[in-house]
């Protein structure tokens, strides 16, 4: 089902992440941590914690009643929740979920912002890392959970072939014509590690399992969707390969619905026009909500594929937005109001996509046909 090109990515093993500790299911849906937008304008915003929860003195408390807080207190500016957290088989060491919330209170639907806890010899504090330092990448495959899928978005060592720099143009936005999307992310994204590789990804969702259309033409690469709805640990998926840019590149559609594919896609090779309908959003693998993420890279940064494909972003422009604008490309860039106050650019919420299904044939053929006549004596 797969074609794999060569990679410099670390290969992980699989293994399961355990859940434990029954209670933190009531925790995990009431547990708010917040901080303040700006510490010497407002007063920092109270650890909402359940009354009727109830309190030990072991290190779990420690590491969500106190040292959590603190860190989210000391290294953000936005609003934070933690919305899941598992452990390795003797507890020693936890992956923490925390989902950024909008001015609304609303949880963003997009991939989480990830807290790596180990606990120390003596069992009484944790050492904490975040996505966003530099050696995460290297603490999480040295982790337990650096044998799960988490590890297919992370590059460690030798760097892949840098992209080219090119600015690839003639997308639309990645659902039917006329509908409108959120953007919950783009720029700012913090769900590869290095950050650098997701700068141009985006994320897309409106509470919903929304139809997914082709954001361009390509020929179907590689495709998975047979994780179940709303699994943390499996994500399903579609990539297309585009043969019309030099080089090569591949566009990467992640967290799709199982089975929802059509099954004339599910055969590598097969030609997808823009516009068509690849499968439905959901909420599988590293999402905090059900959502689109949508990426663009270079074949010389392409990993291997194993569970789903990655690389590192290129910068792309779509034809049916009108803001960043690219004039070499006749194509603009979403990107979030927050975004463009730390990034630069212009932002917006929502997005209305103009992508109509093209039922022409393939600009680019996997070989060329040459006619000639045949003359007979």
């Amino acid at each position: 089902m797969n074609t794999t090109p060569d990679s410099n990515q670390r290969q992980p093993k699989n293994r399961t992440w355990l859940y434990i500790f029954p209670i933190l299911a009531l925790l995990l849906l009431t547990l708010i941590v917040v901080s303040n937008e700006s510490p010497t304008l407002l007063e920092p915003k109270e650890l909402v914690i359940p009354t009727d929860l109830p309190r030990t003195n072991g290190p779990l408390e420690v590491l969500l009643f106190e040292q959590l807080p603190e860190l989210v207190n000391e290294r953000f500016s936005s609003d934070w929740r933690l919305i899941d957290i598992h452990f390795n088989e003797d507890s020693t060491q936890a992956m923490l979920w925390m989902a950024e919330t909008d001015s609304d209170g609303e949880i963003l639907a997009r991939e989480p912002l990830l807290i790596l806890a180990t606990l120390n010899f003596a069992k009484e504090k944790w050492s904490m890392y975040t996505a966003i330092d530099d050696d995460f990448g290297e603490r999480l495959l040295d982790s337990d959970f650096g044998e799960s899928e988490l590890a297919d978005s992370i590059f460690v060592g030798s760097e892949p072939k840098s992209p080219t720099g090119i600015v690839y143009g003639g997308y639309y936005l990645p659902w039917e014509a006329g509908k409108t999307k959120r953007v919950t992310w783009s720029v700012g994204h913090t769900s590869c590690i290095p950050q650098s590789h997701c700068y141009h990804a985006f994320d897309f969702a409106d509470g919903t399992m929304f139809d997914i259309a082709a954001a361009k033409g390509g020929f179907v690469y590689h495709w998975r969707d047979t994780c179940s709805n709303n699994n943390k640990s499996c994500t399903n998926s579609i990539t297309l390969e585009d043969r019309t840019t030099i080089p090569w590149t591949y566009q990467i559609y992640l967290h799709l619905a199982k089975n929802s594919i059509p099954e004339e896609l599910k055969k590598v090779g097969t030609y997808v026009n823009n516009g068509q309908f690849l499968g439905k959003a959901d909420n599988t693998g590293l999402s905090t909500g059900h959502h689109l993420h949508f990426m663009v890279v270079e074949k010389d940064t392409l990993t291997d594929c194993r569970n789903y494909c990655f690389g590192k972003s290129v910068d792309i422009t779509f034809r049916d937005v009108d803001i960043n604008w690219h004039e070499g490309t006749k194509g603009g860039r979403p990107r979030l109001e927050s975004e463009a106050r730390r990034f630069g650019g212009q932002g917006s919420r929502y997005y209305t996509s103009q992508n109509k299904l093209d039922n022409s044939l393939p600009n680019s053929l996997p070989y060329k046909i040459i006619l000639f006549p045949i003359f007979k004596q």
